[in-house]
């Protein structure tokens, strides 16, 4: 929530620290909470969390929107962030040089092996589409960049719920558990997750057709240091197209790509492998 003397209009300021322009931080904060909500929010509810009366709030809403850093659905009124805020994160992720190469990657294992192949990056809202390089044939679905997964119920979720610390899934895992229970779904026990993620690093691609995409999909972590995921690769290979010569062929790929982009990363290779906390 941003603070009280923020929504009254006096930002409150570290001593010594360099005096800024209150409307911009105000508008940064409306900004970060959006983003953290990981999904779109309501004038009410935003207001709420940000202590903003809603005439005020809006106004600031009026021109984030102008400048493309937050949209409004035409049908339900929801804001989130806009095409400009998508750019601007984007852009960040190509100047780091390891990232760079990760997307030069996908272009490659794609042309290599004909698969659909993504790259997703860990965010505030969950696991998180970067860049997607269609194969032959491409799947019937085709999710879009700055898409979230969930990170239960899809093998990319599953690989950063097993090489992430706990700490960073939590509030995430906690929410899913929450909506499935408030739909009368199942959800995995502590137990199960945890024994899924002990696989998942006990192998360096871990193979499913329990995804959101059809098909068969080879996920793979790309590590920077334990316990901290540059990115995540995903292969998906089309229904009646995942023998095993295909997933040996995709699997290499995927090694390879692996390893450079670690190196990149100054991983040391020979580390044993990285173990996190039970979700």
């Amino acid at each position: 929530m941003i603070s009280s003397a923020i929504a009254r209009g006096r930002p409150k300021r570290k001593k010594g620290e360099p005096v800024g322009i209150q409307t911009v931080e105000t508008a940064m904060e409306v900004l970060d909470i959006i983003a953290q909500e990981g999904s779109a929010i309501g004038l009410s509810e935003l207001s709420r969390k940000t202590g903003l009366i809603p005439s005020k709030l809006h106004r600031y809403l009026v021109t984030l929107t102008r400048y493309g850093m937050v949209k409004q659905s035409v049908i339900t009124g929801m804001y989130d962030l806009g095409a400009t805020a998508l750019r601007i994160g984007l852009s960040a992720l190509n100047r780091h040089d390891a990232m760079s190469s990760a997307q030069e990657v996908v272009g490659a294992i794609t042309a290599t092996t004909h698969s659909t192949v993504a790259l997703y990056i860990w965010t505030d809202i969950g696991p998180t589409l970067v860049r997607l390089e269609l194969g032959s044939p491409p799947p019937p679905a085709v999710p879009r960049v700055g898409a979230a997964l969930p990170l239960v119920h899809s093998g990319t979720g599953r690989v950063f719920l097993a090489h992430l610390p706990a700490a960073r899934t939590a509030a995430l895992l906690r929410k899913e558990r929450t909506a499935a229970k408030a739909d009368g779904l199942t959800f995995p026990s502590e137990a199960s997750l945890a024994q899924v993620c002990a696989d998942i690093r006990a192998n360096e691609i871990y193979w499913t057709r329990d995804a959101v995409l059809p098909g068969t999909v080879g996920v793979m972590a790309v590590l920077r240091k334990p316990s901290d995921p540059l990115c995540v690769i995903t292969a998906v290979l089309p229904p009646g197209k995942a023998g095993d010569k295909r997933k040996e062929q995709v699997a290499g790929q995927l090694v390879a790509a692996r390893n450079m982009l670690q190196r990149e990363c100054g991983l040391d290779m020979d580390a044993p492998a990285p173990g996190t906390n039970p979700p």
